[in-house]
């Protein structure tokens, strides 16, 4: 997959030398704005109020479907990001508990460049898609993984940054067999069994 991608991006040609600032900032901006949105990277403990509700914690926990996700994030994108669909396009990477982080992908005089969330103190800008950095690195490999699913998140869509790649329903986790208990430890020592479930 990672591979297919590297490919896509050689064959589209070298990414633009230097991004333009505006560009850059905007990506950044889009991110931050998706972030606060929905709840991702600390900003709810700097005071920010996502419009998604995750519950509290431990046993209060909700999970966010995709839907509740795409409709918080696109509120967060109404106005202030001319560039989205013209110079970049967002991507937010969904597990089975919800949306997990957001990133940017160039397109047209942005092509080879992208960013992608970070935690409230840094700096999340963009950088080379080629580029040898571990930033540049971990961008690639959850582009491409984000590519290959099909519950990503994109704006405005996946045409523009996920050619030739086809998506996939992601795996389910495997079912726990009806009435199996876990096995002991290999030293003797009694198996720790789940938390009863109130009939």
């Amino acid at each position: 997959m990672l591979a297919t991608l590297v490919w896509t991006m050689f064959v589209a040609g070298p990414p633009a030398a230097k991004l333009l600032p505006a560009t850059a900032k905007e990506m950044t901006a889009a991110i931050v704005a998706v972030d606060k949105a929905l709840g991702l990277e600390n900003w709810e403990a700097k005071g920010e109020k996502p419009c998604v509700d995750r519950g509290g914690l431990e046993a209060t926990i909700k999970d966010v479907s995709r839907e509740d996700a795409r409709q918080c994030a696109a509120s967060a994108l109404t106005r202030g990001f001319p560039g989205l669909g013209k110079d970049f396009v967002l991507g937010i990477s969904m597990a089975p508990i919800g949306p997990v982080t957001v990133f940017a992908i160039g397109i047209g005089e942005a092509d080879g460049w992208g960013a992608y969330s970070c935690d409230p103190t840094r700096k999340c800008n963009p950088t080379r898609l080629d580029a040898g950095s571990k930033p540049a690195k971990r961008l690639r490999e959850r582009y491409a993984r984000s590519c290959a699913k099909s519950d990503t998140i994109w704006f405005p869509d996946r045409s523009a940054v996920c050619a030739g790649i086809t998506a996939s329903e992601p795996a389910a986790p495997p079912a726990a067999k009806p009435g199996s208990a876990p096995k002991p430890p290999p030293d003797g020592t009694p198996a720790r069994t789940p938390w009863p479930v109130k009939e």
